[in-house]
């Protein structure tokens, strides 16, 4: 096997250990909230904590990732997120769970940022639409196995048995990455220093940091709701909830494989126009509509996001020199993660639960989310024209 194609499918391994992290303590909310005694609508302080604790991580150690060598770099970091994820178990109360998924989530953005520059080192520009896309088969994998096991080994087990899997799978990872990685030191020989004023100060820079964080949001305005209102509002059964997320993750497999190469041939417009327009359409449950197909509404939203995951990276992948990489993909992953905190507090202000345990307040955070995610795929044309008229002078 080639040294980029080990890269490839090491970093997508990541990508599902630290997915499978945090995907699945959002299907788990009502678990976790009958187990420690907190409201459901407080869910989403989880999700602040970790991804809000990710964004200092990222402001902390942005100067820092493109000065080292990104092998030791990355073994460093993960293997923190294993313990962090480990030490989950041992929680007990909302307090505790928010403080063990900060550390979880300070080590998982410098590692994911370091994963992505890796195989962008390693991939020439004209195939990182097909490379990001089998990179991103660990989201798809994450939805397709990793959350419907977790679900199951938590109804099974109690709810600290997922997270014990988690923490074993990252272990396995962290030695196949330590034997397998070669060192990467080639960015180190850059003269120029990366730093966030300079990257900030070009406009393509500033564009594509935009639109990941719009695109975080109006995804996780709606994500870690799902299943508390298809199980509490539309009465699905929680035995099924497994099949739902395997359903919803086969079909994102299908769409990042078929998007990611359909944005190599004819740039990233058409592609995520459809990811957006399944994005929107996978919204109506939250609109009182589609109640007798719910799972081919979660399908389509499933599909139509890590579609538009998928166009993003691959258009983003080109702004950046080799040698910011790993710094740039930490920004974006600082300002991801803020888009994702803010998105947990819009909705904790915005839902509610009512007397009967129902979610309130869903239809006018799932237009948010539609209004949000069409002014992305406007601005991700205007960034791959842009680059276009660079490319051509």
């Amino acid at each position: 096997m080639s040294k980029p194609s080990r890269a490839i499918l090491l970093v997508a391994a990541l990508q599902f250990v630290y997915l499978v992290d945090f995907m699945m303590v959002l299907p788990l909310g009502p678990d976790l909230a009958r187990e420690h005694g907190f409201a459901l609508d407080r869910l989403g302080w989880l999700a602040a904590a970790y991804t809000l604790a990710s964004a200092v991580s990222g402001l902390v150690t942005f100067r820092l990732l493109d000065r080292f060598n990104r092998k030791p770099a990355l073994l460093l970091t993960f293997g923190l997120l294993a313990l962090a994820t480990l030490a989950t178990t041992f929680c007990h109360g909302l307090p505790a769970l928010m403080v063990a998924r900060a550390l979880t989530g300070a080590f998982g953005g410098p590692a994911v940022a370091i994963g992505m520059a890796i195989v962008i080192d390693l991939t020439p520009p004209e195939q990182r639409g097909k490379a990001m896309a089998k990179v991103m088969l660990g989201f798809s994998l994450a939805a397709i196995a990793g959350v419907p096991l977790g679900l199951e080994l938590a109804r099974a087990g109690g709810w600290q048995a997922p997270f014990y899997m988690v923490a074993a799978l990252a272990a396995l990872v962290l030695v196949a990455m330590a034997c397998l990685l070669p060192a990467l030191e080639g960015h180190l020989n850059a003269r120029e220093k990366v730093s966030a004023r300079i990257l900030l100060a070009r406009p393509a820079v500033r564009l594509a940091i935009l639109l990941q964080a719009g695109s975080a949001f109006s995804a996780f305005l709606v994500i870690p709701h799902f299943s508390a209102y298809f199980l509490l509002n539309m009465g699905f059964p929680r035995a099924q909830l497994g099949m739902l997320y395997f359903a919803g993750g086969v079909v994102a497999l299908l769409t990042v494989q078929l998007l990611g190469r359909l944005a190599d041939r004819t740039g990233p417009v058409l592609a995520a126009g459809l990811a957006t327009t399944a994005f929107c359409a996978g919204l109506a449950p939250f609109f009182g509509l589609g109640a007798a197909l719910p799972i081919l509404f979660f399908v389509l939203f499933m599909a139509g996001n890590a579609g538009r995951n998928v166009t993003m990276a691959a258009t983003v992948s080109q702004v950046p020199s080799p040698h910011e990489r790993a710094g740039f993909m930490s920004l974006q992953s600082l300002v991801q993660d803020v888009a994702i905190g803010a998105a947990a507090l819009v909705t904790s202000w915005q839902l509610g639960e009512a007397a009967d345990g129902r979610l309130t307040g869903m239809a006018p955070v799932a237009a948010l989310a539609a209004v949000v995610a069409l002014a992305v795929a406007c601005g991700l044309a205007r960034l791959a024209g842009a680059r276009r008229a660079v490319a051509l002078e």
